[in-house]
């Protein structure tokens, strides 16, 4: 009997931590203050949340560490309640390697695993793993991707006055290609838009002024960071990279990153693409963070950040998830703890029946 209840303790355990530690380990977490919170902006960021595909994806870590990222999600969004989510790019691992079928299949799971009430907008940037790298880039990565999701160029999304500028890494590298030019013209008439917000009087753009009404200097959000020679440049970070940096490859261009600072004048920068946290003061002289992975496959202490935004203040936070040592480290100490018990329970038959012999 007593055996048994063991046994039903290691399942009580179990189920503890398969369900409830995310959202006891995310109570820690809380929005970050401003000035002015009457009229703040609640955004909850992340990343690289890479669901895995059929070429590189065993079915078991695809099983147990994505279950985690749908734990963690839905725990997260009953704690904070946001007003708007961003997923800056790599939504899936394998998503420029899969066919049609295949693809189908990656957005049913995200939409599964990722659900939110309609009345919560989830903005999402293209990445290197959704849509290819620049030298991969075609219509048809990007028309099925653009299919299910809402973002695969460079937008303009305005809510409660706080401007964001929705950018797709890949096409900024400024070889003349189709989509680099297309990009080049998208963020042309975004710097004439918020030019026109700043002198709404001599505006003749009316579409511009009544969808997004007031000025304020926008917030990049985009797959790749800016440019930076390595994580030397980090003011705060998970694991330091003292590497040299690829431009568009790891991080944006040197010309691209001017050319942005250059039409939009931002005062702010969120990424992906590292995988890893980073706090640092960009090229452009603003405050840029990497956001780490979603994902325990690509960073056993996963994050996300916690942004309040008004048009003229933000301050940021990062939330740590549950760690994936600590999961391993219960069960190992469940199952060392089970064998302890079993071999007590068999010694004592042993000695009980030799006994008995006796």
């Amino acid at each position: 009997m007593k055996l048994h209840f063991f046994l039903l303790f290691n399942v009580c355990v179990i189920l503890f931590c398969e369900t409830y530690l995310d959202f006891i380990v995310q109570q820690k977490c809380e929005w970050p203050s401003v000035k002015d919170n009457k009229n703040v902006l609640h955004a909850m960021i992340l990343a690289d949340t890479h669901l895995l595909g059929p070429i590189r994806g065993h079915w078991l870590d695809k099983l147990y560490r994505e279950w985690h990222m749908r734990r963690s999600f839905q725990s997260s969004i009953s704690l904070f309640n946001p007003d708007i989510i961003f997923v800056l790019g790599d939504l899936f691992d394998e998503g420029d390697l899969v066919d049609m079928q295949e693809f189908d299949s990656y957005v049913q799971r995200f939409q599964k695993y990722f659900n939110i009430s309609h009345n919560i907008p989830l903005i999402t940037v293209a990445g290197n793993h959704d849509v290819g790298f620049h030298y991969r880039l075609n219509e048809f990565f990007i028309n099925r991707f653009e299919k299910h999701f809402n973002n695969t160029g460079v937008e303009l999304y305005t809510l409660k006055d706080v401007h964001f500028v929705l950018i797709n890494s890949m096409a900024m590298e400024n070889d003349g290609c189709r989509y680099c030019t297309t990009a080049q013209q998208k963020l042309n008439k975004i710097s004439d838009q918020l030019e026109c917000l700043k002198k709404p009087s001599t505006c003749t753009d009316v579409n511009t002024l009544q969808a997004h009404k007031k000025y304020s200097r926008p917030i990049l959000m985009q797959h790749f960071p800016t440019y930076r020679i390595s994580d030397a440049a980090c003011k705060e970070y998970e694991v330091q990279k003292f590497e040299r940096y690829r431009e568009n490859w790891e991080v944006l261009s040197k010309n691209s990153t001017v050319l942005l600072g250059k039409l939009l004048q931002p005062r702010l920068a969120f990424a992906g693409h590292s995988h890893y946290f980073c706090r640092s003061i960009n090229s452009l002289g603003i405050e840029e963070y990497t956001v780490a992975s979603f994902n325990w496959r690509n960073n056993i202490n996963p994050s996300f950040l916690l942004a309040s935004f008004t048009t003229d203040d933000y301050k940021v936070a990062k939330c740590n998830m549950l760690k994936q040592n600590i999961i391993f480290s219960v069960f190992v100490v469940l199952m060392i703890i089970y064998v302890a018990v079993l071999l007590y329970k068999i010694k004592k038959f042993i000695q009980t029946y030799f006994k008995k012999k006796s």
